[in-house]
């Protein structure tokens, strides 16, 4: 593998000299010279997707360089050794195949030996996805009493949580049965609050960990099993029906007394943020049905397909992490927003802080460097239009840092009332705004007040128009931004795969956990500074004596 500091490149070179010049090119000026900007600088996707980048501090010329950075840092390879499942996960010594977690039409396993164990792993792993949403759905699944199963908890956090739970309240309107579904990730209580509202003999549980060590999901699996035995009068053999594992550690929940033929498998080189696609996904098949979800993934898979196939200057995922790259790194813009204009999509912002800094927000090289002359991740925020146009969008608008933004939007939404058009004026006047400032507008400068209601524009957008909210158009989506990240990961010579940075935190804890409920520690047989010693016995004094 090529690991090269990108800022030691020709190329990058390059992109500092072509930035002093286009930094004078204000997005107003750039449309002013080319009325027809939008047509260089938007592709449309299946019919499915328009997206519009024509609103940023961007040129053909730009977009030329950043291909010669690709070329120049072998990027193909790159790619090609992912799809030959090479270890291109090196810190943690792992292949990278999450998109063949979608490839169901054989298209990236043809002629590769060394996967045919994979690919068999794959089919047997949808065909079970299949078969137990079939079962469950028609409620063929019974509880231990012989009840119909009409609730199910996903037990899970990070990976095994937060993407699931945004493809399903996504995809809300495609809900195949009358099963009620919950995710509980943290133990913050929330699990004694849903138990209180169901029925141990109607719920069956869904163990989603990829290791089963987060304390997370192993707290909150046991007291799930500790309310199905108190029900059953501790008769262990509730357990298996009540309860599914999805895991790569088997024989754990296997001790867990859940039933071998009901444990599903998370492949190791599929990592948590990037398993929705896989058994992971089995809680989406069970709400929108095993049909749908294909659907999702085969919106994903035409967009791997697009991402690998595409010329580089028409390649969306591409495209997309250039720009964030330009801003991120020559315009010292650090962070993005996701302005989503659908309720469905409410979650989608939040996904993508998770995919996009616990995959890109490190701080060494590929060669154990530490960076200190350019930017890996930026920060990741945003929120659902039209409410985030009553809090942070006047930051947006008139604020001293410059936000590049992502809005998103369907077309054909169920609403066909006014109100809708009214919403989608509000997602077409913000790009707008954003980009021109009033100039499409006539103010008196020499109006003290006005001066408060200038805007300057010159605020950089990507638009994303969905012809439809539905699996094949998410996925291709998802599977877009995912694609996004891994060529942001390659250019900025770092390993987007791992996440070691989550780990000190909770091994403090443990530690930590020891020393609650103690009175009078003693700082000197601890490692503890004198800011969290201090907060610790003030947690103890109340907690504990309240």
């Amino acid at each position: 593998m090529l690991n090269i500091n990108p800022i030691k490149t020709k190329s990058w070179k390059d992109l500092k000299k072509h930035f002093i010049y286009i930094k004078n090119y204000k997005i107003y000026d750039l449309f002013k010279k080319d009325c027809n900007r939008f047509n260089e600088f938007s592709f449309n996707f299946k019919n499915k997707i328009i997206f519009d980048y024509s609103k940023n501090n961007i040129c053909k010329e730009t977009i030329y360089l950043f291909i010669n950075l690709l070329k120049e840092i072998n990027f193909k390879k790159f790619v090609n050794l992912m799809l030959l499942g090479e270890r291109i996960n090196f810190s943690e010594n792992k292949s990278v195949l999450h998109i063949h977690s979608r490839d169901y039409k054989n298209i990236f396993f043809s002629n590769k030996n060394n996967l045919s164990k994979v690919y068999n792993d794959f089919k047997i792993n949808l065909n079970k996805i299949k078969l137990f949403t079939n079962i469950i759905n028609d409620g063929k699944w019974l509880g231990f009493s012989n009840k119909k199963i009409i609730n199910i908890v996903n037990l899970g956090i990070g990976g095994s949580d937060i993407g699931p739970k945004m493809v399903v309240k996504s995809l809300k309107k495609f809900k195949k049965s009358n099963i009620n579904i919950y995710f509980i990730s943290n133990i913050d209580g929330t699990i004694e609050e849903i138990l209180n509202k169901l029925s141990p003999e109607e719920t069956l549980f869904i163990i989603c960990s990829k290791s089963y060590t987060t304390i997370e999901t192993i707290v909150n699996s046991k007291i799930a099993r500790k309310w199905i035995l108190d029900y059953f009068d501790n008769n262990f053999s509730s357990i298996s029906n009540h309860f599914i594992g999805i895991s790569n550690n088997y024989s754990e929940l296997i001790n867990f007394g859940i039933d071998k033929d009901n444990v599903f498998d998370i492949p190791d080189y599929i990592g948590g943020r990037y398993s929705l696609f896989s058994s992971v996904g089995l809680i989406i098949s069970l709400s929108v049905g095993y049909k749908n979800f294909l659907s999702l993934l085969n919106g994903a898979h035409d967009m791997d397909v697009h991402f690998i196939n595409s010329n580089y200057s028409n390649n969306i995922p591409i495209i997309l992490a250039f720009i964030s790259i330009w801003y991120n790194n020559f315009f010292n813009y650090e962070s993005e927003s996701v302005l989503v204009y659908n309720n469905n999509l409410s979650l989608f912002p939040l996904y993508l802080q998770q995919l996009v800094m616990e995959s890109n927000g490190k701080n060494i090289d590929r060669n154990g460097n530490y960076i200190y002359d350019y930017n890996t991740s930026p920060v990741i925020f945003g929120g659902i239009g039209t409410d985030v146009q009553h809090s942070f969008f006047q930051f947006l608008h008139q604020g001293t840092k410059i936000i590049p933004c992502d809005f998103i939007a369907e077309i054909l939404n169920d609403n066909n009332s006014d109100s809708y058009t009214i919403h989608m004026s509000n997602f077409f006047a913000q790009t707008q705004a954003l980009a021109f400032g009033d100039k499409i507008i006539n103010l008196n400068s020499n109006n003290i007040v006005n001066k408060y209601k200038r805007f300057s524009g010159n605020r950089p957008s990507n638009t994303f128009l969905l012809k439809k909210i539905d699996p094949y158009t998410l996925g291709a989506l998802i599977s877009l931004y995912e694609h996004k990240v891994f060529t942001q990961g390659i250019i900025l010579n770092i390993f987007s795969f791992d996440q070691w940075g989550v780990e000190l935190g909770k091994k403090l804890s443990v530690s930590i956990h020891n020393l609650l409920n103690i009175d009078n520690i003693d700082l000197s047989k601890n490692k503890l500074d004198s800011s969290t010693f201090n907060l610790i016995n003030y947690f103890n004094k109340y907690y504990f004596n309240k």
